[in-house]
């Protein structure tokens, strides 16, 4: 766990049911997140990742425990409006989320709601183009723009915000592979520069991007941990019906032929190093 100093967000106990349902989606959930983490989530459907995304973000408050923003509790009236701020939720179709004709005024419309002051208003709205890489496009309306470059605008949106931490659930899902990656190196920008991101995701190799991974299943985090050590359980994995990563997938599948590789093998660099070392 971070250092106080460090902790961005804290679940304690967090449990949710939604309104009629005898049985909740989460209970007792306990996490945290640090500061400028990256930390992606899976799990199979209905497992309740989308649930976690606004439980983080305070769009739904818990039924029972609490969610912690920099101290602040979401179920405090009076500090929600400052969380909403500070975590921004970013949704699988970004077309819900475009307000306005061209781009810049689309980054421009979260500070303008702030009241700020002219001047910051602009700075803010260059800074995050600049973060997403979309400054040559400021002009172009957002009914114009590939998938992915609405993803990266939806973020700019919340960037002009100045949030600490930006969830997103499945921004990828009906993106192509370029889309997926330009979205990817955003994201990775994103925390190098200190900003937490929490990524859910049905894609295996781009939750093993992340520093940390969640796997949700039977109402609970089953297992939170490095990637390395997370899609080495492939068995776990596969009973939960999900994947590991197609380098992990691989090696499970030479081990099962007889081979011995080492643990630990998740991306595709992790195999060519190993069968490199293999070969000399």
């Amino acid at each position: 766990m971070p250092g106080q100093s460090n902790l961005l967000i804290e679940l304690q106990s967090v449990s949710y049911a939604y309104p009629g349902s005898k049985f909740p989606v989460l209970q007792d959930i306990c996490l945290h997140v640090g500061k400028a983490e990256f930390i992606s989530v899976i799990g199979p459907n209905g497992s309740g990742k989308s649930t976690l995304a606004r439980l983080i973000s305070g769009l739904l408050l818990p039924s029972a425990g609490r969610v912690l923003v920099d101290g602040m509790d979401t179920g405090t009236a009076e500090t929600r409006k400052e969380i909403r701020r500070r975590v921004g939720l970013v949704l699988q179709n970004p077309d819900n989320q475009l307000v306005a004709a061209v781009v810049e005024e689309d980054v421009a419309f979260g500070p303008e709601n702030l009241c700020l002051p002219p001047a910051e208003v602009r700075r803010r709205v260059e800074d995050a183009m600049n973060a997403v890489g979309l400054s040559q496009l400021r002009r172009r309306p957002p009914h114009m723009l590939s998938g992915g470059e609405k993803q990266r605008l939806a973020i700019a949106g919340l960037l002009a915000l100045c949030p600490s931490c930006v969830v997103l659930d499945e921004p990828t899902s009906m993106l192509d592979p370029m889309g997926r990656q330009e979205v990817l190196q955003v994201l990775r920008h994103l925390s190098d520069s200190g900003t937490a991101v929490i990524l859910i995701t049905h894609h295996m190799d781009e939750a093993a991007d992340a520093d940390r991974v969640w796997v949700l299943g039977k109402g609970g985090v089953l297992v939170d941990d490095e990637p390395e050590a997370v899609f080495s359980r492939v068995k776990l994995l596969h009973k939960l019906g999900l994947t590991s990563t197609s380098a992990g997938d691989l090696a499970y599948r030479l081990s099962e032929q007889g081979l011995e590789l080492p643990n630990g093998i998740v991306t595709m660099e992790d195999m060519i190093d190993y069968l490199c070392s293999v070969l000399k």
